[in-house]
């Protein structure tokens, strides 16, 4: 009876560490954006319109809220210390702080 036991015990302990494994996985490999490719570079407001100056490589970019930048970038909002921006590959936002503005 002894031996039946233990082997019960065992075969439980290692379903549940199973299992255990496999709850653990999908927050382990969750998807991430990249890092934002952009760097701000100033603002323009007139007639009440609020642009954005940014840069990504050699390209500079005016943008306003609900521009898409590319195929992978929308801008969401223009705030007055950061820019939020949708990675629409993983349908994740981003932020992107504005330099000198707490």
């Amino acid at each position: 009876m002894r031996p039946l036991l233990a082997a019960l015990a065992l075969a439980f302990c290692a379903g549940a560490a199973a299992a255990a494994d496999k709850r653990a996985a999908p927050s382990a490999a969750q998807a991430a954006a990249p890092p934002l490719p952009f760097r701000y570079v100033g603002r323009l407001s007139q007639n009440g319109k609020v642009e954005v100056l940014l840069m990504q490589g050699d390209k500079l970019y005016s943008i306003s809220a609900g521009q898409k930048i590319g195929d992978d970038y929308v801008v969401e909002h223009i705030g007055d210390s950061s820019i939020s921006l949708r990675y629409l590959p993983l349908k994740l936002r981003q932020r992107l702080d504005i330099p000198g503005v707490y």
